[in-house]
Protein backbone atom coordinates (compact mmCIF):
# COMPACT_ATOMS: atom_id res chain seq x y z
CA UNK A 1 0.00 0.00 0.00
CA UNK A 2 1.30 3.29 -0.59
CA UNK A 3 1.68 6.09 1.34
CA UNK A 4 -1.17 7.90 -0.52
CA UNK A 5 -3.28 5.49 0.23
CA UNK A 6 -2.38 4.99 3.89
CA UNK A 7 -3.36 8.93 4.15
CA UNK A 8 -6.52 8.55 2.78
CA UNK A 9 -7.75 5.76 5.11
CA UNK A 10 -6.39 7.50 8.03
CA UNK A 11 -7.79 11.01 6.92
CA UNK A 12 -11.22 8.82 6.34
CA UNK A 13 -10.87 6.72 10.06
CA UNK A 14 -10.26 10.60 11.29
CA UNK A 15 -13.46 11.82 9.52
CA UNK A 16 -15.63 9.07 10.54
CA UNK A 17 -14.66 8.66 14.04
CA UNK A 18 -14.27 12.60 15.52
CA UNK A 19 -17.94 13.28 15.35
CA UNK A 20 -18.28 9.25 16.48
CA UNK A 21 -16.95 10.20 19.64
CA UNK A 22 -18.36 13.94 19.97
CA UNK A 23 -21.67 12.43 20.00
CA UNK A 24 -21.09 9.60 22.05
CA UNK A 25 -19.70 12.84 24.25
CA UNK A 26 -22.46 14.77 24.33
CA UNK A 27 -24.80 11.56 24.85
CA UNK A 28 -23.22 10.98 28.17
CA UNK A 29 -23.63 14.54 29.25
CA UNK A 30 -27.33 14.11 28.82
CA UNK A 31 -27.26 11.26 30.76
CA UNK A 32 -25.62 12.23 33.29
CA UNK A 33 -27.69 15.74 33.46
CA UNK A 34 -30.72 13.74 33.30
CA UNK A 35 -29.80 10.93 36.41
CA UNK A 36 -27.93 12.53 38.77
CA UNK A 37 -29.26 14.94 41.11
CA UNK A 38 -26.06 16.98 41.81
CA UNK A 39 -25.53 17.71 38.59
CA UNK A 40 -29.11 19.09 38.53
CA UNK A 41 -28.29 21.29 41.76
CA UNK A 42 -24.85 22.54 40.20
CA UNK A 43 -25.18 22.55 36.69
CA UNK A 44 -23.38 25.20 35.84
CA UNK A 45 -20.30 23.89 37.78
CA UNK A 46 -21.01 20.64 35.52
CA UNK A 47 -21.69 22.37 32.05
CA UNK A 48 -17.97 24.40 32.73
CA UNK A 49 -16.28 20.99 33.31
CA UNK A 50 -18.21 18.57 30.32
CA UNK A 51 -17.58 22.19 28.29
CA UNK A 52 -13.70 22.33 29.37
CA UNK A 53 -12.74 18.61 29.15
CA UNK A 54 -12.80 18.06 25.25
CA UNK A 55 -10.92 21.43 25.23
CA UNK A 56 -7.77 20.50 27.36
CA UNK A 57 -7.81 16.71 26.18
CA UNK A 58 -7.17 18.45 22.29
CA UNK A 59 -4.50 20.94 23.45
CA UNK A 60 -3.15 18.16 24.99
CA UNK A 61 -2.61 15.76 22.26
CA UNK A 62 -1.68 18.65 19.63
CA UNK A 63 0.73 20.08 22.09
CA UNK A 64 2.26 16.74 22.68
CA UNK A 65 3.47 14.78 25.74
CA UNK A 66 7.38 15.92 24.89
CA UNK A 67 8.51 18.86 23.02
CA UNK A 68 12.36 18.41 22.55
CA UNK A 69 13.97 21.60 21.50
CA UNK A 70 16.29 20.07 19.60
CA UNK A 71 13.46 19.02 16.81
CA UNK A 72 11.80 21.75 16.39
CA UNK A 73 11.48 23.44 12.62
CA UNK A 74 12.03 27.27 14.43
CA UNK A 75 15.76 27.53 15.58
Amino acid sequence: MSSIESNERLMLIIICAIPFAALLYCGLVFAIVLTVPAVKTYPLLFGGISALLPLVTGAAIWVGPRRDINHDSVK
